[in-house]
């Protein structure tokens, strides 16, 4: 599956691999942007400007912008609610373009990061905008996939307790996208796993394991995402038990949802959560 992507990591590591919820949720926007909207303005200018030459410091400067935005052509995203201010837009913006930086331009996230982009859009968390806070749990989730340098400024900017109260999002793919950044950032760092478990994180992440189907979203690439996200999270990057972590999984009734999913029509949803049902034995 494309969605899942899971890559070799090096001898003895485990698997990279990119969120599945997020996909290629972007596919085809990077153009289609510049003419998919309607706005009036100084900042659209800027962003058109911004557009046209790729001028990463020029979309971050432009993040605080509360210029409306009167219609898109096409909906952005499926499950994210479309931009309704320059400054959302610019955050989308920079969402594509990390989407697409493994393809385009492998350097992308370290250069999103450089301009100055992590800090603010750790601020849209905080916004009383919903669509201000999606963009930022869309752009986190593609921006620290397998990227320590722009996990560690995720962390550092406060993301982590702010991505936390998504986990009870009512929109599936907030949900997801936000226990996937949260993922991204606790595996970079023991601190960061500590603070993410004594967070309530594993609670959260065995939650999600069984959720109601949402027409957005291919419900086995979300039960996959959510099989995973638990697994790096109770294991080392080498693979082994981090066992008092398993052990909250365990009490958080982890086994007996991912039996269910034992039942998956999906291959890869059935033998990953046979996979952590084996590890989770092992704390038993």
């Amino acid at each position: 599956k494309c969605c899942t992507d899971r890559k070799e990591a090096s001898k003895g590591g485990k698997p990279e691999r990119k969120s599945v919820t997020a996909g290629s949720a972007y596919d085809g926007k990077k153009r289609a942007i510049s003419i998919g909207y309607h706005a009036k303005g100084d900042d659209a200018e800027r962003f058109d400007k911004a557009f046209e030459s790729n001028d990463l410091k020029a979309f971050v400067a432009l993040l605080s912008s509360q210029q409306p935005i009167e219609s898109f052509e096409e909906r952005m995203h499926p499950w994210a609610e479309d931009p309704r201010t320059v400054g959302a837009l610019a955050g989308t913006q920079l969402a594509i373009l990390a989407s697409t930086a493994e393809k385009d331009n492998p350097l992308g996230k370290d250069e999103i990061r450089e301009a100055g982009g992590i800090p603010p859009l750790v601020e849209f968390l905080r916004s009383d905008q919903t669509d201000r806070v999606q963009t930022a749990v869309v752009a986190l989730s593609f921006l620290t996939a397998e990227c320590k340098g722009n996990a560690q400024a995720a962390y550092q900017a406060g993301a982590m307790p702010l991505l936390m109260k998504h986990l009870d999002s009512e929109v599936a793919g907030m949900r997801a996208a936000a226990a996937t950044t949260l993922r991204n950032i606790c595996v970079e760092s023991d601190d960061y796993r500590r603070q993410f478990v004594e967070l309530g994180g594993i609670e959260g992440l065995v939650k999600q394991l069984l959720v109601a189907p949402d027409p957005a979203l291919n419900q086995a690439d979300v039960q996959l995402e959510a099989v995973l996200n638990l697994e790096d999270v109770i294991e080392n990057e080498d693979g082994t038990l981090i066992e008092a972590y398993a052990k909250r999984a365990l009490a958080a009734g982890a086994e007996a949802k991912l039996r269910q999913l034992t039942k998956s029509e999906d291959e890869e949803v059935r033998g990953a959560a046979e996979e952590v049902i084996e590890a989770l034995r092992r704390a038993g």
